[in-house]
C-alpha cells in the first residue's frame, strides 16, 4: 500500500492495521460504516430512488431485465421487448410531442422506468435510443443480490446505443468484481459520460481503480470513493470542472500531475484522506474553490492559484501538531475557514501568523482580498484571543467574521478576559469594513460577552450581530447595552448552514450562513 510509509498523519496501512487488530465485527463492516457518511456527503442523486427501489419487487413478467446473460449482445437486449400493437402509444397526448420534449421526460425517469418507455411504441424506442442515459444503482439495486446489481449496471450501459450523460454508483463492492468494474468504466469512456459518481465498498482498502478512468475524456463533475488511484496519464480530464476524492489512496507526484493537467477544474475537494496525499498543493490557473473535508495531511500550500477564491477547511479530526496552512499566491482569494487556531498555523506570503504579531502585521502578511472569514476559538485563552485580533489585522478589508466558540478546558492559560481585550485597540477592518459577525456555541459565558461586547464598541460600520444559543438565534443591534442583551428573533433570520455540499456550491455568497425570508 503506497501510504504505509509516509510520514505524519495517520495513513492507510496504519488504518488497516488498526481494523484489522480488532475482534468482531470484521474490518470490512468496521470500515463499511464510512461509507454512508461519505455517500452523504454527495451532491444530489439526478433523479430520486423511488421509495422501494432497494426491494427486490420486480417480478419475472416485467417488460425487461437488465440482469440478462452477460453474454447477449445490446441488439438482444432490444428483443427482449414485446412489439407494441399497432398505433399502440402514438395516439396519446404525450406521444404527439416534439422528440426532444420526448427526450426531457425519459432523462427525468428513474433509470428502470426510462428503459422502459422502449415498450409503449417504436417511437418511443428511437427516443429513448438517442436520450442520453442516466444509471442510477440505487434504481436498480437487489438488497440481497449484489452480483445482480453488478450485471444490471454493466447491461444498462451497454444496451444503451446513444451517450450516457451521467452514472451514480455507490453500492457495489467491487472487489468480487473487477472484470465487470473494468468493463464498466471502459463502456462509460466510450459512451462519453460527462457527469461520474463511482464509488467503492471498500476492503481492502487499496482497490485499484481502472487505468481507463482517463479515457472519460468528456467528464466535467468526477467524485471517487475509496479507490487507490492509477498512475496518472499524460492527459487527463482536460473538461472537467468538478473533483472529488473521497477516501482515496493517491501518491503526492500523482496528485500534484493530476491537478496541472485538469485546466479547466474549478471546484476541488478532498475528503477523509489519510496521509496519501500527504499535503494538499493548490497550484492551478483554474481553480476557484478547495474543500479539505476531515482529512489528515501535513499541509496545504496555496501557491499559484489566481482564481482561487474559496479555501475551506473541516478539520473535525485532532493531530498531534498544528497543520501549516501556507498562502503563497492567491490575489482573489475571498474566503477562508474554519481555521482552527488549536489544529491549523497559518503562514501568508512566507510569515506565519502568530499571537505576538497584533500589534504589527507587516504588508507581506496581509491579504486585502479576504471578505469571509470563519475561526473556531477559544475565547478564555489569551494567546487565541490575540491570535483572532491578528488575523483581523492580516485581513483589512473583512466584511464578515464567524466565530465557532469553543469552551475552555481546565488551564493555567486561561487569561484575565477584560485585561485582555482592553488592551487590544481597533484595526482597518473594524473601524472601516466589517459588517458582520456571527458567533455559534454563544453560551453567555463572561469571555464570550467581553468578546461580543469589544467588536460592538471598535465595529465603527458593524449593521448585524448574531450569536447562536443553543437553538436560538439572537441579535444584538448596534446601541444596545451589551450587559443586558434582550434576546430578538429577527425578521430575515439567519441559519447555520456549514455542510460539505454549502462548501463546493460556488453560488452561495457565504458558504457558512444564509439569510432567509420569514
Amino acid at each position: 500500500m503506497d501510504a504505509a510509509g509516509e510520514e505524519g498523519g495517520m495513513t492507510y496501512g496504519e488504518v488497516v492495521d488498526y481494523f484489522n487488530s480488532l475482534q468482531d465485527p470484521p474490518a470490512q463492516e468496521r470500515i463499511d460504516c464510512i461509507i454512508p457518511y461519505l455517500i452523504s456527503l454527495l451532491p444530489a442523486p439526478f433523479v430520486p430512488a423511488p421509495p422501494d427501489a432497494a426491494s427486490a419487487d420486480d417480478s419475472e413478467d416485467d417488460h425487461f431485465s437488465f440482469t440478462s446473460s452477460d453474454d447477449d449482445s445490446a441488439a438482444e437486449d432490444a428483443r427482449s421487448f414485446p412489439s407494441p400493437p399497432p398505433g399502440d402509444g402514438e395516439e396519446d397526448h404525450i406521444s404527439r410531442l416534439a422528440d426532444d420534449l420526448l427526450s426531457e421526460i425519459i432523462s427525468r425517469l428513474s433509470t428502470k422506468e426510462a428503459a422502459r418507455t422502449m415498450a409503449l411504441s417504436t417511437r418511443w424506442r428511437r427516443v429513448w435510443a438517442k436520450t442520453s442515459l442516466l444509471v442510477d444503482d440505487a434504481h436498480l439495486r437487489d438488497a440481497d443480490n449484489e452480483v445482480s446489481l453488478v450485471r444490471s449496471i454493466s447491461r444498462c450501459v451497454d444496451a444503451h446505443p446513444g451517450p450516457v450523460r451521467a452514472a451514480r454508483i455507490t453500492h457495489v463492492a467491487f472487489y468480487h468484481h473487477e472484470y465487470a468494474l473494468r468493463r464498466l468504466v471502459a463502456s462509460l469512456a466510450d459512451k462519453n459520460v460527462e457527469d461520474l459518481i463511482l464509488f467503492n465498498r471498500p476492503w481492502p482498502l487499496n482497490m485499484p481503480l481502472p487505468d481507463d478512468i482517463f479515457r472519460c475524456a468528456y467528464l466535467r463533475r468526477l467524485y471517487l470513493g475509496a479507490w487507490m488511484f492509477p498512475e496518472v496519464a499524460a492527459a487527463a480530464f482536460v473538461n472537467l470542472r468538478e473533483l472529488g476524492l473521497f477516501h482515496c489512496i493517491i501518491p503526492d507526484r500523482d496528485f500534484d500531475a493530476l491537478l496541472s493537467l485538469c485546466s479547466k477544474l474549478e471546484v476541488l475537494s478532498l475528503a477523509m484522506s489519510y496521509n496519501c496525499p500527504s499535503r494538499l498543493r493548490i497550484k492551478s490557473p483554474s481553480l476557484r474553490a478547495a474543500v479539505e473535508w476531515m482529512s489528515s495531511l501535513d499541509e496545504i500550500v496555496v501557491d499559484g492559484a489566481p482564481c482561487l477564491e474559496r479555501l475551506l477547511l473541516h478539520h473535525a479530526i485532532p493531530i498531534a501538531e498544528r497543520t501549516p496552512i501556507k498562502i503563497v499566491s492567491a490575489p482573489r482569494l475571498e474566503v477562508l475557514g474554519i481555521l482552527d487556531l488549536q489544529l491549523h498555523e497559518l503562514q501568508i506570503g512566507g510569515t506565519a501568523i502568530r499571537p505576538g504579531m497584533w500589534m504589527f502585521v507587516k504588508s507581506s502578511a496581509k491579504l486585502p482580498s479576504l471578505k469571509i472569514l470563519a475561526v473556531k476559538v477559544c475565547l478564555a485563552i489569551e494567546r487565541e484571543i490575540k491570535l483572532l485580533m491578528t488575523l483581523l489585522k492580516c485581513f483589512p478589508h473583512l466584511e464578515t467574521l464567524h466565530i465557532k466558540s469553543i469552551p475552555p478546558c481546565a488551564s493555567p492559560e486561561i487569561a484575565n478576559c477584560a485585561d485582555v481585550w482592553e488592551s487590544l485597540g481597533s484595526c482597518e477592518c473594524l473601524k472601516s469594513h466589517l459588517k458582520t459577525v456571527s458567533i455559534q456555541g454563544f453560551h453567555t459565558e463572561r469571555y464570550e460577552v467581553l468578546c461580543l461586547k469589544y467588536l460592538i464598541l471598535e465595529g465603527e460600520v458593524l449593521e448585524t450581530v448574531a450569536f447562536f444559543c443553543e437553538d436560538k438565534v439572537c441579535f444584538a443591534a448596534k446601541d444596545d447595552e451589551v450587559a443586558e442583551i434582550e434576546l430578538m428573533f429577527p425578521k430575515n433570520l439567519v441559519q447555520d448552514r456549514w455542510s460539505f455540499q454549502s462548501a463546493i456550491d460556488l453560488s452561495l455568497d457565504d458558504p457558512f450562513f444564509y439569510a432567509v425570508e420569514s
